[in-house]
């Protein structure tokens, strides 16, 4: 073999050892992907919704139910005002439903000092004898509603005296508990300073829970003016029938019971009609005329 042919052969074999190099590092290669190859699979999220953000305030009511959200407003003896849990609805509640109001009672306590929920007026819970009793008024005038604490009656000689000892418990339109438990009694009045139209007397021992009372203001100047002519009446009738009697003093007589009699019958219904007078809630009236 020549220097030629032997040159060859090397060159042979140098070249089948670079064909074996590259072709296993080309076979083992990973072809690229493919662009619309499916991505692979994400896990799926299974870990439950966050709940809804409850308000931390609640109103509890005189039925025995509440409503929870977040209090916008408190007006005493008037309304609540809540935003209710769930929706964007804003419930006005009168104060005549309205047991406690709560704030914060659902709130998150601090790690290091507990929070006593704050509490807003507090009324107790419906009781036989303890109305919250609300005076509607019409027309409206200056009421007010009185408890009697005791009666003296006393009697002598062709006389008798009358007293009685009473505070005043609350103005028209008063919206308060009343404690009527002990059975005693109350009556209104209506007016200012010394002169008052009184009602007849009552008692709350069997009422609970709100209780409207509509009162009919009385009329001063109408009962004076029939305490007058009654006045009047009575005493005409009676020298009427004294003078009627004798023929000679008849015709006298009876131009005063003429007078009288009219009197009498005027005089009455003015002393009934200026009286202050009431209806306790849908019931009939229990004061009538």
């Amino acid at each position: 073999m020549n220097a030629r042919g032997h040159c060859r052969r090397v060159r042979s074999i140098a070249a089948a050892l670079a064909i074996g190099l590259v072709v296993p590092t080309t076979a083992f290669a990973e072809p690229p992907a493919s662009p619309s190859a499916t991505p692979p699979a994400v896990a799926a999220d299974h870990s439950p919704p966050s709940p809804p953000r409850l308000g931390p305030d609640e109103v509890l009511l005189l039925d025995g139910g509440f409503v929870r959200g977040t209090i916008l407003e408190i007006v005493a003896n008037t309304r609540v005002v809540i935003l209710v849990d769930g929706s964007a609805e804003r419930r006005e509640i009168p104060w005549d439903q309205v047991v406690e109001v709560q704030r914060d009672k659902h709130a998150t306590p601090p790690t290091e000092d507990l929070a006593v929920p704050e509490r807003v007026a507090p009324v107790d819970p419906p009781s036989r004898g303890r109305p919250r009793l609300h005076l509607d008024v019409s027309p409206v005038r200056p009421v007010t509603l009185f408890e009697v604490d005791s009666e003296i009656v006393a009697s002598g000689y062709n006389a008798s005296m009358y007293g009685m000892k009473f505070r005043s418990v609350c103005a028209a339109p008063c919206d308060a508990i009343v404690d009527g438990t002990r059975g005693q009694e109350f009556f209104l009045g209506t007016g200012e300073g010394a002169v008052w139209t009184a009602s007849r007397k009552f008692t709350l021992a069997d009422q609970q829970g709100p209780v409207t009372m509509r009162v009919k203001p009385g009329n001063r100047a109408l009962r004076i003016a029939g305490a007058v002519v009654l006045g009047i009446g009575i005493g005409a009738t009676i020298a009427g029938g004294l003078f009627a009697i004798p023929k000679s003093t008849r015709t006298p007589g009876l131009i005063l019971l003429a007078v009288g009699v009219p009197g009498l019958l005027a005089g009455i219904p003015m002393i009934v009609l200026g009286r202050t007078r009431y209806e306790l809630g849908d019931r009939d009236p229990i004061d009538d005329p």
